[in-house]
């Protein structure tokens, strides 16, 4: 895991909350919530972004009319492009990247003045090199099986493997983090480490 020791006393604590697709990013951030702490998600961001006909136009231009149905994104159509090809999915990012960290820059802001904890879920954290903008970091981490296991009927094995061929290896994510969630077993086992996880961190801005 990572050696950042950040101690943050009387200041804002920006934890970033990343992984893999499926690892169960979105449960961890969920439990944060629980514990009164503000939240900010890349893809609540990404999804409000979609829906802005400055970027509808953008996506339409770069990748074809066929990615817009009654003027709105197909997403599934999108994803299947994306997912197939590195260099089309990075001209997807070219697009939307800027804006979302942008929006996250917005966020910080606004609670940057406050003593406390802020959660941060950033799915491509260490792809788009975003360690920056956090002073520690939490994989989420799950096997391979149970992944499979939640997406069942929602997605099959090559879809999710073409989404984890986009992303740096859960392995390598897990020595540069500073915690590492097991999210591979039940959820009151998931949330007994997020809590306690959550304490030690509020103990480092006391």
């Amino acid at each position: 895991m990572g050696s950042r020791n950040i101690k943050k006393q009387g200041k804002l604590l920006k934890v970033g909350i990343t992984g893999i697709f499926g690892s169960g990013k979105t449960t961890i951030s969920s439990i944060f919530k629980k514990a009164g702490i503000p939240v900010v998600s890349c893809d609540d961001i990404v999804h409000s972004l979609l829906k802005k006909r400055k970027i509808i136009n953008r996506i339409k231009e770069t990748f074809g009319k066929e990615v817009v149905r009654k003027g709105c994104l197909d997403r599934e159509q999108l994803s299947n492009i994306i997912f197939s090809d590195s260099a089309t999915r990075r001209k997807l990012e070219k697009i939307l990247h800027p804006e979302v960290f942008k929006e996250i820059d917005k966020k910080i802001l606004d609670y940057g003045k406050k003593k406390g904890i802020i959660a941060i879920e950033i799915p491509l954290l260490f792809e788009t090199k975003s360690e920056r903008l956090v002073d520690k970091i939490v994989v989420v981490s799950s096997t391979h099986q149970k992944i499979f296991q939640r997406f069942e009927g929602r997605f099959n094995m090559a879809d999710i493997r073409k989404r984890w061929k986009a992303q740096i290896p859960l392995k390598e994510k897990e020595k540069k983090a500073d915690y590492v969630i097991d999210n591979s077993g039940s959820y009151s086992e998931t949330f007994q480490q997020v809590q306690n996880l959550i304490e030690q961190l509020k103990k480092s801005v006391e």
